[in-house]
């Protein structure tokens, strides 16, 4: 892959791994349109660095409230492990099935039909009413709804279905204060990213590689990108703009089903 390439795929993942806009859909595609053939276990990883490292930036603070490790901060922390637990399972019991998704561009154009409609729903959702105090105090999910908004990031293992517009949307329809719902997707992000980085390294060689000051490059984009994505989303969903990302999502399936048609 060239250095071009590189940076178009860093700047896609930055981008829409915090936007609602999926970012296995666009990855699918673009690959697919550049000619890029997927299975590059050592880039995958770099670049999920790169956003790792964007949302433990924006959220240190409530990270570092978080291993206080005291009676709220444990509440909370166990309501991310309810919500982390569905995909977990799912990405366990039907890995193979889900991997052989990621070949198909018409399945991730599909996918991202089927986000704009669960952004679009999120325009009727209930606000809660309830402000967030600052500093940040943690306040757990009740395990049901925890549960509920853990299922609608498994979902979003699919390629073209959003993880954050999923979580956020699931988050927004069980009448989750706005703020809230942003950070604990973020927050939830965390053991998803971190959990397909020990996977990408366990299933891939990650040595012997010439081109790292590259990667390097490509991480830090991704990193940059993921800063600003992370930011310009839970604006969206304090001020209740979130549901229009789902014109963006529908352009994009639908423009992909036609290049891909007429191809």
């Amino acid at each position: 892959m060239d250095f071009l390439k590189m940076i178009v795929l860093a700047v896609l993942q930055g981008l829409t791994e915090f936007l609602p806009v999926s970012s296995s859909g666009h990855l699918v595609l673009t690959q697919h349109f550049l000619g890029v053939l997927q299975g590059d276990i050592f880039f995958d990883v770099i670049l999920h660095m790169g956003t790792l490292g964007s949302v433990l930036v924006v959220y240190h603070k409530e990270i570092l409230r978080l291993l206080r490790f005291d009676k709220p901060a444990i509440g909370y922390l166990i309501s991310l492990a309810v919500g982390t637990l569905p995909a977990v399972v799912v990405g366990l019991l039907a890995k193979d099935a889900i991997e052989a998704l990621f070949h198909s561009p018409f399945f991730a154009a599909g996918g991202l039909l089927v986000t704009a409609v669960i952004l679009l729903s999120t325009r009727f959702s209930r606000d809660s009413g309830s402000t967030i105090s600052e500093p940040w105090e943690p306040k757990a999910i009740a395990p049901v709804p925890a549960v509920l908004i853990g299922l609608a990031q498994a979902f979003a293992i699919l390629p073209g279905i959003s993880r954050s517009g999923s979580t956020i949307a699931a988050s927004l329809w069980l009448g989750v204060a706005r703020a809230e719902a942003a950070r604990y997707s973020f927050l939830l992000s965390i053991p998803a990213i971190g959990g397909a980085l020990v996977l990408q390294l366990l299933d891939g060689q990650v040595s012997g590689r010439s081109d790292i000051s590259m990667l390097v490059a490509a991480a830090v984009v991704a990193f940059a990108m993921g800063l600003l994505a992370i930011r310009w989303t839970a604006l969206a969903v304090v001020q209740a703009h979130f549901w229009k990302f789902s014109f963006y999502c529908l352009s994009a399936g639908l423009t992909a089903f036609a290049i891909l048609l007429w191809s």
